[in-house]
């Protein structure tokens, strides 16, 4: 008896954890058609109201943030710093020990430089504690026009399996629309 009622309930599981793991990634340009960037399908452009309520307590706020109703997001923060391929490694090294400074119960995935449709892009992957929860954060960056573009991937840690290989899709896709020097 429990085989029959089990096997339903494990076939209905395992369709919708298919269904969950096809997320459509579409091409988006942002940040004043600087960048071109894959986006999961659905996600919005987050509110000025939502932004100032959620960053109501930051020093600085990202330039424009994706989202799915805050289950995951994807924000881009264009600075005024400086920046060019020769800095992206120390840039790498720099954020690397801020980060573990910062948040010193983080748990670490990865970190470094890679190349990225022919760019030096810094990378920071990590589950992090964040009021009161943990966080996983996939956070890259480079230089824009000579200035220092940082984009970071969130969502809850126990979405985590759900948007990891997701966020290194985005991560993967970025391009400059700047020509290379």
């Amino acid at each position: 008896m429990k085989k029959v009622i089990l096997f339903p309930v494990l076939c209905l599981m395992l369709s919708l954890m298919a269904f969950r793991s096809e997320i459509e990634l579409i091409k988006k340009r942002v940040l004043s058609e600087r960048v071109e960037i894959l986006i999961p399908k659905g996600f919005e452009v987050m509110s000025e109201q939502q932004m100032d309520f959620n960053y109501a307590k930051a020093t600085s706020r990202p330039s424009v943030i994706y989202t799915n109703s805050n289950e995951a997001s994807i924000a881009f923060s264009y600075t005024e710093t400086s920046a060019d391929q020769d800095m992206i490694q120390m840039y790498a090294d720099n954020f690397y020990k801020t980060y573990t400074k910062q948040y010193k119960g983080a748990k670490w995935f990865s970190n470094g430089v890679k190349e990225i449709n022919g760019r030096k892009v810094g990378y920071l992957e990590l589950m992090k504690p964040e009021l009161g929860h943990e966080v996983y954060n996939l956070v890259f960056f480079t230089d824009v026009e000579d200035k220092l573009l940082l984009c970071t991937f969130t969502c809850a840690d126990r979405q985590k399996p759900e948007w990891e290989t997701i966020a290194k899709q985005i991560m993967g896709s970025f391009r400059t629309n700047e020509p290379q020097r």
